[in-house]
């Protein structure tokens, strides 16, 4: 057999792009530049504009109602907040993940829908005080990514997250104060990161937020991250820079849109090394499609020398 033809047959069997399987993070090939149109107060989100923002929703009187957000990691993996599964047992396993919608009540053709394979929370999560407010999410089989549907970015770890200047959350959470009801479509609001030690004054959250989290909304009041925007994300990024990086998880807050009474998120910079650790410690097929294209790579470069002294 000819060393082409050996070469197209390792290709056929190992060849599939790691693009097709993970997608690029931060891509955003629907939505139109944000720079200069910032809305305080924020409004609905245009289809494709946070692709990596899906709903977690809870089965329950023959409807599905959303409980919190996510984010997606890649096309097996969401990370979302801890909090989202206290008291519920393993009814999650009922629950569904919504992909690729703005509007729940009309989800569009582009909407995939996955179940919950295993569900992952940090092992030092503490219900009383939010600390540790993460969890990991296994979907029961793998996403297609498309222009509705991409990976997020996460901060590097040695990036400096002060440096990031526009800031947005979005989800399906509560708009109003008074509100009950969550969001039918997907609301963005650009927020401002708040040092934690200002969070941390006495008239402020009195030494509640911890190292682990971050603060983000504005000192005056506005817009910030009310309830049912719990897992969803705080995305930033420097305002010339083209594409968002997921900064934080929505955790907590005492309120929203009061002064001097911020959304408190989960920061994935300080989880970075837990959230890899978890994700990578079980094989994926694209790992080992990866892993056997190398072998490949490496066989055919021994053979293609064999040939070439014969």
């Amino acid at each position: 057999m000819k060393l082409h033809v050996i070469f197209l047959i390792i290709w056929a069997l190992f060849g599939t792009s790691e693009s097709s399987d993970n997608g690029v993070c931060g891509d955003r090939p629907l939505a139109e530049d944000f720079r200069g149109s910032r809305v305080v107060g924020g409004k609905d989100a245009e289809p494709g504009n946070w692709p990596w923002v899906i709903s977690i929703q809870e089965y329950r009187d023959d409807e599905y109602f959303h409980v919190c957000g996510g984010v997606v990691l890649n096309n097996l993996w969401v990370l979302t907040a801890a909090h989202c599964f206290r008291d519920v047992g393993n009814e999650y396993y009922s629950w569904r993940l919504v992909f690729g919608t703005n509007q729940l009540s009309d989800m569009g053709a582009h909407a995939q829908i996955r179940t919950i394979k295993e569900k992952i929370e940090h092992e030092n999560y503490d219900p009383d005080t939010e600390s540790n407010d993460i969890a990991l999410v296994r979907l029961d089989q793998t996403i297609v990514f498309d222009k509705f549907t991409q990976p997020a970015c996460l901060p590097a770890k040695q990036a400096i997250l002060s440096k990031l200047d526009d800031c947005y959350v979005a989800g399906w959470g509560v708009i109003k104060e008074q509100s009950t009801g969550t969001s039918d479509i997907l609301h963005e609001a650009p927020v401002n990161i708040i040092p934690v030690e200002h969070c941390n004054r006495p008239t402020w959250y009195n030494g509640a937020v911890g190292d682990y989290n971050l603060c983000a909304g504005f000192e005056q009041g506005g817009d910030d991250s009310c309830q049912g925007y719990g897992g969803g994300p705080l995305m930033c990024k420097r305002s010339k820079a083209k594409f968002y990086t997921v900064v934080g998880i929505t955790s907590w807050g005492s309120s929203c849109r009061q002064k001097q009474i911020l959304g408190v998120f989960t920061s994935t910079q300080y989880y970075d090394e837990w959230i890899n650790g978890e994700v990578f410690k079980k094989p994926q097929m694209s790992a080992v499609k990866k892993l056997f294209w190398q072998i490949a790579e490496f066989f055919y470069k021994i053979v293609k020398k064999v040939f070439q002294r014969s």
